[in-house]
């Protein structure tokens, strides 16, 4: 690891995917008990690339913003973002905290 680089940016190098504390499995209790859908607003805090917050707008049809502080793993999200079918209802947006009126 780089002295400069970010954590996750690390440990994708090394082909982890997903980072969560609590790990996948507090993750799914977190959604499965986050009463989601299609007229909830969620804010997503160090989406890093973006791999939660597309998920939860497939699955439930809410509106996401997703931020992180991380301007390489922003990028990535929003590659994600565009490259994905997101309707006005279904969408995720990536960006610093400051950019959002949430």
């Amino acid at each position: 690891m780089k002295k400069d680089e970010v954590g996750h940016n690390f440990l994708a190098r090394l082909g982890k995917t997903r980072l969560r504390p609590g790990g996948k499995k507090a993750t799914d209790w977190l959604i499965a008990n986050g009463d989601f859908d299609a007229s909830k607003k969620v804010l997503e805090v160090a989406c890093n690339m973006g791999t939660t917050a597309i998920s939860l707008a497939k699955q439930f049809g809410c509106h996401i913003e997703g931020v992180d502080l991380d301007e390489l793993s922003l990028e990535k999200a929003k590659k994600k973002y565009r490259s994905k079918w997101f309707t006005r209802q279904n969408s995720c947006t990536a960006s610093q905290c400051h950019e959002i009126a949430f």
